[in-house]
C-alpha cells in the first residue's frame, strides 16, 4: 500500500494464506508478516512479533502497528503542495505546528495521499469574521455556507469559553481542487491543557479528505462509524504517534459524549447518518472502538482496502458497505459485531 517494502493484500495477513509479492510486508496487530515462497506457492509466515517480550493489550497492539509504519516512513519527502494562509495574530509556532503534523502525515499515506494538495487557513475565534472571508476567497461557490458558519461559531461564543472553544473543519474543495481546511483556535493570551486534542485535529481533518479520494467523492457511502471512526482513530495514532500514553490520552477524549450500548450504536451508526452529526449521534464514540478493532484484528491495510472498496460494490447504496465488509474480512459486519463487541466492552470497562 505504502511502498515495496509493505505491500497491501485483499485480505488480513496470516500464516499459511496467499500473498503476491515476495518480500513483501503487512503488519497486523503486533506481528509482521513476510511473504515467502513455499514450493510453488507464496504464502505469509508465522510473523515476528514487534512487541518487546511483555504483554501488551489490544489498544497497544493496535498502536504499535500503526506506528511501525508510521517510523519506516518518516524519511520520505511529500511533493504535495501545502498551502498556509493564517491570519496576522497566530503564532508561527501554530503555522509550523500544523505544516508538520500536515507533512507527516503526507508521509505516513504516501500514494494514498499523493493526489491531494491542501489549502489551510488558520485564525482563531476573535478573527471569525477574516475566516469566513479566507474562506470565500478560496471557495466562492460556498459563500453563504462560510457566513453560516461564522454566525453559528460565534453564536457560541462567550467570555466564559473563549479560551476553551476552537474549532476544526474540511470544508471539501477549493476552486482549484485543492482540500480545503480551517482551524479556529483560543487567542494568544489563553492556555488550554488540551492543546494536544486541537493539534491532532490536523490529522483527524485529512483523513476526512482522504476519505473523498477513496470513495471517489461519494463518502456519504461510507458508514457513521467508519467515517467519524477512522477520523478519531488515525487522528489520535498519527498525531501522537511517538508517545502512546498522549494517544490513549487524546483518544480517551473522545469519550466526551454521553456512552452507549456499543452494539446498539454500532447497529445504528451505519448508512444514511447526517454526516454534520454522526460523531455527537455516537459516532466518535463508537466509531474509534470498532476501527481499533479492525486494525488490532486484520491490519491497517484490510481497513484502507475495505474502504476504498465501498463505491465499486454493487447493490443499492444503503448496502454497498455490509457487502464490501464481508468481502474484505469474510465475515457479516453484524457476525463481527456479535463476536467482538463483549470483548471491546470488556477491555473498555
Amino acid at each position: 500500500l505504502l511502498s515495496s517494502q509493505i505491500y497491501a493484500s485483499n485480505a488480513a495477513a496470516k500464516a499459511g494464506a496467499k500473498c503476491s509479492k515476495v518480500g513483501s510486508k503487512s503488519v497486523v496487530g503486533s506481528k509482521t508478516f513476510t511473504c515467502i515462497k513455499s514450493g510453488n506457492k507464496l504464502i505469509w509466515d508465522k510473523g515476528a512479533s514487534q512487541s518487546s517480550g511483555k504483554n501488551i493489550d489490544a489498544r497497544e497492539q493496535a498502536y504499535n502497528s500503526v506506528r511501525l509504519i508510521y517510523n519506516t516512513y518518516q524519511n520520505k519527502s511529500p511533493k504535495n503542495k501545502i498551502q498556509i494562509i493564517s491570519n496576522s495574530s497566530v503564532k508561527q509556532s501554530i503555522v509550523i505546528e500544523v505544516r508538520n503534523r500536515t507533512t507527516n502525515f503526507l508521509k505516513f499515506f504516501g500514494d494514498e495521499a499523493e493526489s491531494i494538495n491542501l489549502h489551510i487557513i488558520i485564525g482563531n475565534n476573535e478573527t471569525t469574521s477574516w475566516t469566513a472571508q479566507e474562506l470565500t476567497k478560496a471557495d466562492p461557490a460556498n459563500a453563504s455556507s462560510y457566513a453560516s458558519w461564522e454566525t453559528w461559531f460565534k453564536g457560541n461564543l462567550n467570555k466564559s469559553n473563549r479560551c476553551k472553544a476552537w474549532n476544526a473543519g474540511n470544508h471539501g474543495f477549493s476552486a482549484d481542487g485543492s482540500v480545503l481546511l480551517s482551524f479556529t483556535l483560543y487567542p494568544n493570551d489563553c492556555t488550554n491543557p488540551l492543546d494536544i486534542v486541537w493539534k491532532t485535529t490536523v490529522e483527524h481533518e485529512i483523513i476526512g479528505a482522504l476519505q473523498r479520494v477513496w470513495s471517489e467523492k461519494r463518502d456519504d457511502l461510507l458508514p457513521c462509524w467508519l467515517n467519524e471512526g477512522q477520523q478519531v482513530y488515525y487522528g489520535s495514532v498519527l498525531g501522537a504517534a511517538k508517545n502512546f500514553p498522549e494517544f490513549k490520552e487524546v483518544f480517551s477524549w473522545h469519550k466526551r459524549y454521553k456512552r452507549q450500548d456499543l452494539m446498539t450504536a454500532a447497529k445504528r451508526l451505519g448508512y444514511g447518518v447526517n454526516s454534520g452529526t454522526c460523531g455527537q449521534e455516537g459516532g466518535y464514540e463508537a466509531g474509534r472502538l470498532l476501527v481499533e478493532q479492525l486494525i488490532y484484528q486484520f491490519g491497517h491495510e484490510a481497513l484502507i482496502s475495505f474502504t476504498k472498496a465501498i463505491v465499486n460494490t454493487p447493490g443499492q447504496d444503503s448496502e454497498k458497505w455490509k457487502v464490501a465488509f464481508e468481502n474484505q474480512y469474510k465475515v457479516s459486519y453484524d457476525k463481527w459485531l456479535e463476536k467482538v463487541v463483549p470483548e471491546i466492552e470488556k477491555r473498555e470497562l
